[in-house]
Formats: structure tokens, C-alpha cells, sequence
């Protein structure tokens, strides 16, 4: 593989350094160097190099491009799988919201029904209640009536012995 050396110039693999010049593009400054037969060597060497790297870098971009494919696939199917299992869960849950709503429905309608039928237990009650009352005040004023004609009638016995006995 090439490398740069300190000044910035392109170095081959057996270390002849290549410089470019303004007319001649590289010249070669190693041991083949010095002939036009050698500078050709190296610099055929320089492109089988050059395109050994271009060739593994091309490898690499589609090893990658693979791998990104491959990734984006993954994701997808996953996001793909995700989306399906919430859907199932709303799906699964809405249907439990409207099962339970339903009952929940039944029963307010039960409590409900309860709640006018205790009203209305209640509302009769309280009017035996309030007949009671009356009628225990009509009994209260009947004894009462009857205490007081009795109370009379023995007052009256009294007084009449008080009347009838004799004076001593």
C-alpha cells in the first residue's frame, strides 16, 4: 500500500518515493529510478497497487452497502412486528374498554333500578309510618278519655260518700 511521506509525497510499496513534477507527472527518485524502462516498472507497479486498494475499498462499500441493506431489512421487519403487536394490544384493549363498559352499563342500570325501588319502599314506609302515628295519638286520646271519664266517675263515687256519709 502507498504512503506519504514527510513532504507530502506519494511513497510506493518497495519505498521508492514518487514526486509529482509539472511536465512528467511522477518521477521516481528509487533504484530503478535512474532508466525510462524502470520508472515504467514502478509505475506499473504504483497503478497494480493503486488498484489493488480501489478494488479491496470497493469490496468494502458493498460489504457495507450489504450490511446497511441487511440493517435497514432487520429494522424494518421489527418495526413491522412492533406496530402489529400494539395494533393487536389497542385491538385487545378496546374490546376489553367496550366489554367492560358494557357491564358497567348493566350495573349503573341495576343500581339504578334498585335505588327507585328503595325509594319508593321508603316512601311507603313512611306513610305507614305517619298512619301509626295517627293512629296511636286516636288511641292516646281514646285511653286518655277514657282515664278522665273514669277519673269522673270516681270523683263522683267520692264526692257522693262524702255527701252520703254522716258528719261526726
Amino acid at each position: 500500500q502507498e504512503q506519504v511521506d514527510m513532504e507530502g509525497n506519494l511513497m510506493g510499496k518497495s519505498g521508492q518515493n514518487f514526486v509529482m513534477t509539472a511536465g512528467s507527472g511522477f518521477s521516481s527518485s528509487g533504484p530503478k529510478g535512474s532508466s525510462l524502462k524502470g520508472k515504467l516498472q514502478d509505475l506499473e507497479e504504483n497503478i497494480r497497487a493503486i488498484s489493488d486498494d480501489i478494488n479491496q475499498h470497493k469490496k468494502e462499500v458493498e460489504m457495507l452497502r450489504s450490511e446497511k441493506s441487511t440493517l435497514e431489512n432487520v429494522l424494518a421487519m421489527k418495526t413491522q412486528d412492533v406496530r402489529k403487536t400494539m395494533s393487536n394490544e389497542i385491538t385487545r384493549v378496546e374490546e376489553e374498554m367496550k366489554r367492560n363498559f358494557s357491564q358497567q352499563k348493566s350495573e349503573n342500570s341495576r343500581l339504578q333500578q334498585q335505588i327507585i325501588s328503595l325509594k319508593t319502599e321508603k316512601t311507603a314506609l313512611q306513610q305507614q309510618l305517619l298512619a301509626l302515628q295517627r293512629r296511636i295519638a286516636e288511641l292516646e286520646l281514646q285511653v286518655g278519655n277514657e282515664d278522665i271519664a273514669q277519673n269522673r266517675k270516681k270523683n263522683l263515687r267520692s264526692s257522693n260518700r262524702i255527701i252520703s256519709e254522716p258528719f261526726e
